[in-house]
């Protein structure tokens, strides 16, 4: 169903997507890919679509759980664990290859890597996993994925803690038997977490296929609407789909909410748009109030843009107008450079804008 609301994991369920799954077909001939895209865009539909069409191994991790349980190596073994052991029920003969290795116990299908045992690394589990996908003589390579990988970047630093960076040009250099797959959604903090054009970076220098999903156009949105509804048998009048396009612009993720609420409730109409647009800036705003707990500035930088002001100057002179005070030059760019790193806040020609009609509405409202 189109409108369910899980990702989507067939091609065939996917809406205008035959593009992007061909660029990923293409990019998955070299070491790295990032698939990158705003939150909500259908990145992960994508992905785990894309992966489940593969006639190949292929390993999908969800770092949105190291954000819930914390950046540790116990967590981090946890969910590699979870995730080869779901590859390992259709590629059996994975499990040879971590059969004897200190700090894995194998199981049936089950796969459990101990995080206490310090000679089982990361490097260690790529290396067997290379080694069961080049002894597949010419059956291909296995899939290594990442969704939403900016948050790697918590791994740096610490005792016990990984530098993805340079486990990352280890496996591009030496196993050529693994292909990388990273999404993220705060495009900037994962860019700058990779720094692929930075000289001192460990990535520096190797060439990496990128794919952008982008927001649907006015049209395609409208029939996303309409084939979704035509699915479950409801009629919908088109004034109702401009409604809802023009409050949620062309995000899958808020068209399919949409849809599935008016589906759960039996009926479509404007009370519902306005509905599901109450429902959807509750949600907005729980994920914008983390962010300005860290800097009120964060609020009023994004109060200014969704009142108008555009330029540099002018997001500055309407803050400082707000807070009684000042501010720094480097504040102020501080401020929006990391708004753009977290994708709610986009720079276009040198005019600073919030894409997101809802993110907009709910910054008016603050």
């Amino acid at each position: 169903m189109l409108f369910d609301p899980r990702p989507k994991e067939r091609v065939d369920e996917l809406f205008d997507r035959d593009e992007e799954v061909k660029l990923l077909r293409s990019s998955v001939n070299t070491p790295l890919t990032l698939l990158l895209g705003v939150r909500r865009v259908g990145k992960t539909s994508l992905l785990k679509s894309f992966l489940g069409s593969l006639n190949t191994p292929h390993i999908y991790l969800d770092l949105r759980v190291l954000e819930e349980e914390g950046y540790s190596r116990a967590h981090l073994y946890r969910l590699l664990s979870d995730a080869v052991s779901k590859c390992t029920f259709r590629w059996r003969r994975m499990l040879e290859h971590f059969r004897g290795v200190k700090g894995v116990s194998v199981s049936g299908f089950r796969v459990e890597f101990d995080w206490r045992e310090e000679t089982l690394t990361l490097t260690g589990i790529l290396d067997r996993l290379n080694d069961y996908a080049l002894s597949r003589a010419g059956e291909g390579f296995v899939v290594v994925s990442f969704d939403e990988a900016q948050v790697l970047r918590f791994m740096v630093g610490g005792k016990g803690r990984v530098d993805f960076r340079s486990l990352l040009a280890y496996a591009y250099d030496n196993l050529s038997g693994l292909r990388f797959i990273l999404t993220g959604s705060e495009v900037g903090l994962l860019l700058d977490f990779l720094r692929l054009d930075d000289a001192s970076s460990p990535l520096y220098g190797r060439y990496v296929s990128t794919v952008r999903v982008e927001r649907f156009t006015r049209d395609m949105s409208v029939e996303f609407l309409r084939r979704g509804f035509r699915e479950v048998n409801m009629v919908v009048s088109d004034d109702v789909l401009e409604a809802i396009v023009e409050k949620v612009d062309g995000i899958a993720g808020w068209l399919t909410y949409f849809g599935y609420m008016c589906f759960k409730s039996g009926s479509v109409s404007k009370e519902n748009v306005e509905a599901v647009t109450k429902k959807a800036l509750r949600l907005v705003g729980k994920e914008l109030e983390e962010l300005f707990k860290r800097s009120s500035q964060y609020k009023h930088v994004m109060k200014a843009i969704s009142l108008g002001a555009s330029s540099w100057s002018g997001i500055k002179k309407a803050v400082e107008a707000w807070v009684g005070r000042r501010l720094t030059n480097a504040e102020t760019t501080r401020f929006l450079n990391t708004l753009v790193n977290l994708s709610v806040v986009e720079k276009v020609d040198g005019e600073y804008k919030i894409r997101d009609p809802l993110i907009a509405e709910y910054c008016k409202r603050i």
